[in-house]
């Protein structure tokens, strides 16, 4: 299908988007800071302002599902003015708090509203762009997903440390307030480019459910595990890098932005290689990363050799894979339908957070009962991630053909 749109019309729709889709991480990253300095300006602890990363987290994930599914059946761009809205009332609800309990009242309202963009969004990506173009936007989003959690704490530390705390939810509140002006402002063109709300939307989710649901469930599955190979990695790597091997907080940051470099690489490599299939590049990807962890895994616990460089590359490597990989995997999962991308994209995120929920969990709990360095754990899990999204795309081929 070829475009309509006009290149402004086109980077102004995707830009919409794309900020729309990281204001969740973005209002959750650029306060974390300050979780000792909050504790004190509430009289409260740490550990109860540590949950309001975890009560947003619940009411995102919950917000994600089911705007996702209901948008089939209303209008997509109404329904993202009222996400943004509500995502807003929750940051001023945050900005006002006069206490732990209202701040994490707000934190939950940000949630609520801070999901509907990214389900949402996603659902129109698929209605309003051909498959080339989809690529291009669900590349860029990957890339802000990337970016975003390793500069909201650096911009989150300026801002409060010369304007005070709360200069820094007003900041974000300013953010949302870009992101309304911007949706306005590409409202009439996503409106001339898509149906308010598709016809028959209920018969075509029984239909994807009948006679789709395997290789969605199999895409899905093989989507999340690489998804979380990445949370593997956030979760382990200050155990990895600062206790393991001695380094400073100031490393650890350059390290870790190094890993966001590299899947920012690969989500733009996925770019250049339009011409290819996303299946292909996505099973490409995912062949590549299980023999480097292969690889990594002789050298790990065959030979004992656990440096720090070789595990940085490794990681970085397999950012650059994934970075590749995911893009493709949302394209494939939206392509399955039309009319119920809502529903599709609801089940992106359900598999995407699933995946990196294990992901984190099963570092937490191997890393404790094993025993094992962190290195050799980061190794362990990700070979094992990747063996098992390899056979998910090795059954999605027999279920395609």
């Amino acid at each position: 299908m070829a475009s309509t749109f006009s290149r402004y019309n086109f980077y102004l729709v995707i830009g919409t988007f794309t900020l729309l889709s990281v204001l969740g991480q973005v209002s959750t990253s650029i306060y974390t800071p300050f979780f000792h300095d909050l504790a004190h300006v509430y009289n409260s602890s740490v550990k109860l302002i540590e949950k309001s990363v975890a009560v947003f987290l619940m009411a995102f994930s919950v917000s994600q599902l089911l705007s996702g599914i209901l948008c089939d059946y209303i209008n997509k761009l109404h329904f993202l003015l009222c996400g943004i809205l509500v995502f807003m009332g929750g940051t001023l609800l945050v900005a006002l708090a006069d206490s732990d309990s209202a701040f994490l009242l707000g934190r939950i309202v940000q949630g609520l509203g801070g999901g509907v963009g990214v389900s949402v969004s996603r659902g129109l990506s698929r209605q309003l762009f051909n498959e080339r173009e989809l690529s291009i936007s669900l590349s860029i989003t990957n890339m802000a997903f990337a970016i975003a959690p390793a500069i909201a704490p650096l911009l989150g530390t300026v801002i409060g440390e010369q304007l005070g705390i709360f200069a820094i939810f007003y900041f974000v509140l300013a953010v949302g307030v870009a992101a309304l002006l911007l949706l306005l402002i590409a409202s009439e063109t996503i409106s001339r480019h898509s149906l308010a709300v598709s016809p028959n939307v209920l018969g075509e989710t029984f239909r994807l459910i009948k006679k789709s649901s395997a290789p969605i469930i199999l895409m899905g599955v093989a989507s999340g595990l690489l998804y979380g190979i990445v949370f593997c990695f956030i979760t382990i790597a200050p155990s990895m890098i600062m206790e393991q091997h001695g380094l400073s907080k100031t490393l650890f940051s350059i390290y870790s932005l190094f890993a966001t470099l590299a899947f920012v690489a690969g989500s733009i490599l996925n770019i250049r290689l339009s011409k290819l299939s996303s299946l292909l590049k996505f099973k490409l990807s995912s062949v590549a990363i299980l023999s480097l962890s292969v690889l990594i895994s002789a050298l790990t616990f065959l030979l004992n050799l656990n440096g720090l460089v070789m595990v940085l590359a490794y990681s970085y490597v397999t950012f650059f894979f994934i970075g590749i990989a995911m893009p493709c995997s949302v394209t494939i999962m939206l392509s399955f339908s039309v009319k119920s991308a809502g529903f599709l994209a609801a089940l992106v995120g359900f598999f995407h957070l699933t995946g990196a929920a294990t992901g984190a969990y099963l570092v937490a709990y191997l890393g404790s009962t094993l025993l094992m360095l962190p290195a050799h754990t980061f190794v362990l899990i990700t070979t094992g991630l990747c063996l098992l999204s390899v056979t998910a795309c090795l059954f999605l081929k027999q279920a395609k053909t």
